[in-house]
């Protein structure tokens, strides 16, 4: 009450204003989870491009809304379009929501290794505002 008499209701304002900081948008992609791809075992030709695939490669995300299996789905393809996968069903209900709403993501993939004859794929994926 003292601050209020000594210097003014205004003064008081403004001092607490001008310590207040807007927030600035994000500048730099914000990561949201790491997965792997789901479906590589069903994808023809996967052999043949896995040697092409390298750690740190930009993935990009497709949503399939009218996926009659899953209304969530979201395809992931190469760079070049070449279909690898879909994010797995228990990943993406929050994934759908955001793409629907109009965010951009995309994934990277982080790692490789085949497991017998299934192509693993761990990839992160981030929102970005591209």
């Amino acid at each position: 009450m003292k601050e209020l008499r000594q210097y003014g209701a205004g003064s008081l304002l403004q001092t607490m204003h001008a310590e207040i900081q807007t927030p600035k948008p994000y500048t730099e992609d914000v990561f949201l989870l790491r997965t792997e791809i789901a479906g590589t075992t069903h994808n023809a030709g996967i052999e043949e491009l896995e040697p092409f695939l390298r750690p740190g490669d930009r993935l990009t995300l497709q949503r399939i809304p009218e996926n009659p299996t899953d209304p969530n789905a979201i395809k992931i393809f190469t760079r070049d379009g070449v279909k690898l996968g879909y994010v797995p069903r228990r990943d993406n209900p929050i994934l759908a929501r955001l793409m629907d709403a109009g965010k951009l993501l995309y994934a990277a993939l982080r790692e490789k290794h085949w497991q017998q004859d299934w192509l693993r794929l761990v990839i992160d994926i981030y929102m970005t505002e591209d």
